[in-house]
C-alpha cells in the first residue's frame, strides 16, 4: 500500500489550507491523502464533545477536499485521543505529515502551537507546516530552497526530500548554505589580513557544497540546481530566500523528550514567509 499524505485537521480555516497543500502533493506523487482529526470527549470543565460533533468536523472536510481535488484518493480518519500522538504514531507509515498553522504578523510570528511542536519534534516522517493569512495568496511556481547541513548524514537526508520536491513540481532547487569567518580575523588586529581572503574562503565553501550536491545530481539530471553560498548568519538567509519559494526544506534535529528541533530550524520556523518542511535527519 502506498504510504500515504497525511493532513490533520481541526475545523479551521488553517487546516483546510493544509489539506489543499495536502491534496495538491498527494496528485503530485500519486498517492493517497488521509485527514486525521483526534479528539478527546471530555474538555475543560467537563464539557463532553460529542462523536457526532467531531464526526461531522471530519466529514466537511472530506467534502471540501473532494470538491476542489477530485482526482485525488482521499479518506477520513477520526479517533480519540491527543491529535499529536496519534499524528507521530501514523507518521511512522507515512510519506509526510501536513499541518495548518497562522501568522498574526511580523513582530509575534507565527504559532505553531503545542499539537505543531510535539509533531514537528517527534514524527518519523518529514512535517509540512502550512501558514495562513497571506501565505494562502502565495505563487505557487517558486523555486524549492533548502538548506544544506555540513553534517553528511544530515546533509543527504535533507536534499533527498528536496530534490524529490523540485522533481515532482517541475520546479528549480536552490540549495543554500552560509558560512562565516574565522573569528580571529574579526577580533585580533594582526590578522585582519585574512578577511581579505573572504574569496578563498567562499570558494572553500561553495566547493563542499557542489562536492556534497553531487551524487544528488546524478540521480535527479532532470533538476535545476543553483548553489547559493553566502556569508551571514544562517537563519537571515533562509528567511531571506523563503520570501520567493514554494517551499523551504530544513534539517530537523531532535532530543527525545523535548520539543528541540534545532535552533536554526526554530528561528525559520518563527520568521520564513513560505512553507516549510522539516526532514528528521537524526
Amino acid at each position: 500500500m502506498p504510504q500515504p499524505v497525511i493532513v490533520g485537521v481541526d475545523g479551521t480555516s488553517d487546516s483546510l489550507l493544509a489539506a489543499d497543500w495536502g491534496a495538491r502533493e498527494a496528485r503530485r506523487q500519486e498517492t493517497p491523502l488521509v485527514l486525521l482529526h483526534g479528539y478527546e470527549r471530555f474538555g475543560f470543565g467537563g464539557e463532553g464533545y460529542e462523536d457526532d460533533e467531531a464526526r461531522d468536523l471530519l466529514d466537511t472536510s472530506v467534502t471540501w477536499v473532494r470538491e476542489h481535488h477530485e482526482d485525488v484518493e482521499v479518506t477520513g480518519e477520526l479517533a480519540v485521543g491527543p491529535e499529536s500522538e496519534l499524528l507521530v504514531e501514523r507518521g511512522e507509515d507515512a510519506r509526510m505529515i501536513v499541518l495548518g498553522s497562522r501568522r498574526p504578523g511580523p513582530v509575534t510570528g507565527f504559532i505553531v502551537g503545542s499539537v505543531g511542536l510535539r509533531v514537528l519534534s517527534r514524527a518519523a516522517c518529514p512535517v509540512v507546516l502550512i501558514r495562513g493569512g497571506t501565505v494562502s495568496h502565495r505563487p505557487r511556481n517558486g523555486e524549492i530552497v533548502v538548506g544544506v547541513p555540513e553534517d553528511e548524514e544530515e546533509a543527504d537526508a535533507v536534499l533527498e526530500f528536496a530534490f524529490r520536491a523540485a522533481a515532482t513540481r517541475g520546479a528549480p532547487l536552490r540549495a543554500a548554505r552560509a558560512w562565516h569567518l574565522p573569528p580571529i580575523a574579526t577580533r585580533h588586529p594582526a590578522a585582519l589580513a585574512l578577511a581579505e581572503t573572504r574569496g578563498s574562503l567562499e570558494a572553500a565553501h561553495r566547493s563542499g557544497l557542489l562536492e556534497r550536491l553531487g551524487p544528488w545530481r546524478r540521480a535527479h539530471p532532470e533538476v535545476t540546481v543553483v548553489e547559493h553560498v553566502e556569508l551571514g548568519p544562517t537563519v537571515e538567509m533562509l528567511v531571506s530566500l523563503a520570501a520567493s519559494a514554494q517551499l523551504l526544506v530544513l534539517g530537523r534535529r531532535s532530543r527525545l523528550g523535548t520539543r528541540y528541533v534545532g535552533h536554526v530550524a526554530h528561528s525559520v520556523l518563527h520568521f520564513a514567509d513560505a512553507p516549510i518542511a522539516l526532514v528528521p535527519t537524526r
